[in-house]
């Protein structure tokens, strides 16, 4: 079926369509929903974590479009394949450091009791934690002196009942710089991976289209 008397992408956005439904399902079982990541940005909308990764992915689209032909279109199947390569190796990355650095604690009442909703359920938050090395000097000693009493101590479980205002406070055990460098290093991770899905998508519907031309 042609479908370039509907526009000179039309081709394109139906072959990126068919792509884009099988990756979905493959990186949504991964990751999850974008929107899921975006409490890393302090609340900021899920479009605009996105936006520009999805500019720079628009613009590159677009050169493409106007220089691809029968002489270069392997060229771009090469870089769609690159682009795969690298995309996989930041979902590995992004996967790593979320597990490394990222814990849900439950909200808690001022007594202490844990949060629930209206039906009943606790509710969690996640924040974002250095790890053992970069303990403030002061937690660090803190730490030390809690796993003389209770062996194998983890961090995590440290963190839980330490804190001089409240409990589970990342910035209590670790300095805020930190936590903002680990938190941007998350984001900017999460933002290559959508730019890099996207093109590679786009420059194998590419390549598909101008190899069929």
């Amino acid at each position: 079926m042609d479908l370039s008397r509907y526009g000179p992408f039309a081709n394109v956005v139906a072959l990126a369509s068919a792509l884009v439904a099988t990756f979905s399902i493959l990186l949504l079982k991964m990751l999850g929903r974008v929107k899921r990541w975006t409490w890393l940005t302090s609340g900021t909308p899920s479009f605009l974590v996105t936006a520009a990764a999805r500019m720079l992915a628009v613009a590159l689209m677009a050169v493409t479009y106007v220089i691809i032909d029968k002489s270069n279109y392997l060229w771009f199947g090469g870089a769609a394949i690159l682009a795969g390569i690298l995309g996989f190796a930041a979902v590995v990355r992004f996967d790593s450091l979320r597990k490394l650095h990222i814990v849900t604690i439950p909200l808690v009442d001022a007594d202490g009791k844990p949060l629930t909703d209206k039906k009943h359920r606790v509710l969690e938050q996640n924040v974002v934690i250095g790890q053992e090395g970069d303990l403030r000097p002061e937690a660090k000693a803190a730490l030390a002196e809690a796993r003389k009493t209770r062996g194998g101590l983890s961090v995590r479980q440290f963190m839980s009942g330490y804190g001089a205002q409240r409990v589970n406070d990342p910035e209590a055990l670790w300095d805020p710089a930190l936590l903002v460098k680990i938190n941007s290093r998350l984001t900017t991770t999460l933002m290559g991976i959508v730019l890099l899905s996207v093109i590679t998508v786009f420059w194998a519907a590419f390549t598909i289209e101008a190899a069929g031309r």
